[in-house]
């Protein structure tokens, strides 16, 4: 009993710092001054291509709103091809504001393979948003990106099974990708659409595949990007993916290289994933970029590259490392400041 209530008081004082402590800080912004917001066309690289054709979509009623303001529907479409994983659709739950008229629409983007706390809250907020004026949809493919081949990594052992691992990874967020481009050919044969206001928001490696999707698809007018990830082969040569060290450190074993050796040979695969190349046809009066000052996951360098690609949008810097940034921005501790800022940026940009 006493072990008991001691693990209680515990947990109440752990609860009662973590409340007390964890405050949004915002480190300095970056020179806020725009590059042209009139960007070149820059040539995309191969493995984005697909046939546009009448999407075979199925969508499936589930719930409607305590409120009676939004319903809730099952989206699906069969993938473009065979990602090396065993769910072959993408799915998506499609809400719709129930006033009448042509809304704007906002495709919300998950961390792929992780928690979906931060896009489900998100998808919320847009659509129960003041003017109820936003339809949402909702990714929920819960394939991971980085995964399949690297996780055989205690036993890979020659130079050839890394890279075709590697560029396994490539194909499944290439196929991230052009599952939103689908969606918004779904989107614009829908009534209650209107297709000249779609805008999209993505978290971590989803807002480097949103930020891909917005630099490829000119019909994405407005992209809100949360924590996202660049120079990828740094973070994966250096073991910065969640879980991925250990195994990434036996695979530099394996292979006898340093981590800049192992960068090097994954850079020109991860290079026609990584959104500095697709940031810089994209204007950047029509983005908001969000990032955590203090993000380990993400070097400092990286995401100063990324914002001058962007051509200098507006930014807000959180004051935290990635994962804390993400919790704190996205919760009651800072009144669910990312929603909010986001939501008021759709609005002013769609």
């Amino acid at each position: 009993m006493g072990r008991s209530c001691a693990v209680s008081l515990f947990v109440a004082l752990a609860v009662v710092t973590l409340a007390t402590t964890a405050c949004m800080r915002f480190a300095p912004n970056y020179p806020t001054t725009h590059l042209a917001a009139h960007r070149p066309d820059l040539p995309v690289p191969t493995g984005y291509e697909y046939r546009k054709t009448a999407s075979p979509a199925t969508l499936e009623r589930h719930s409607i709103s305590a409120d009676g303001q939004y319903e809730t529907y099952a989206l699906t479409l069969p993938s473009v091809g065979d990602s090396g994983q065993r769910q072959l659709l993408v799915t998506a739950h499609y809400l719709k504001t129930k006033t009448p008229g042509k809304k704007k629409l906002v495709i919300v983007v998950p961390i792929y393979g992780s928690i979906s706390f931060a896009s489900r809250m998100m998808a919320r907020q847009l659509v129960e948003w003041q003017k109820q004026d936003t339809n949402v949809l909702l990714i929920r493919d819960a394939n991971e990106i980085f995964d399949g081949e690297i996780e055989r990594a205690p036993i890979m052992i020659t130079e050839a099974e890394l890279l075709q691992g590697v560029q396994q990874c490539v194909t499944r967020f290439r196929y991230a990708v052009i599952a939103i481009r689908r969606l918004i050919d779904w989107a614009e044969t829908v009534d209650e659409i209107d297709a000249a206001r779609i805008g999209v928001v993505g978290f971590s490696i989803g807002a480097s595949v949103a930020n891909v999707a917005m630099g490829i698809d000119g019909r994405i007018a407005a992209g809100a990007f949360v924590l996202p990830s660049t120079k990828l082969h740094e973070i994966f040569a250096y073991g910065r993916v969640p879980g991925w060290k250990e195994s990434i450190d036996r695979v530099r074993a394996n292979l006898k290289l340093t981590p800049g050796e192992l960068a090097r040979k994954v850079e020109p695969i991860l290079r026609s994933i990584d959104p500095i190349y697709f940031s810089k046809s994209i204007d950047p009066t029509r983005v908001l970029l969000i990032e955590a000052a203090q993000d380990s996951f993400v070097p400092a360098q990286a995401r100063k590259l990324h914002w001058e690609a962007l051509g200098r949008p507006r930014i807000i810097r959180i004051d935290h490392d990635h994962k804390a940034a993400l919790v704190l921005s996205m919760t009651f501790l800072s009144r669910n400041f990312t929603e909010r800022t986001i939501a008021e940026f759709f609005d002013e940009h769609l």
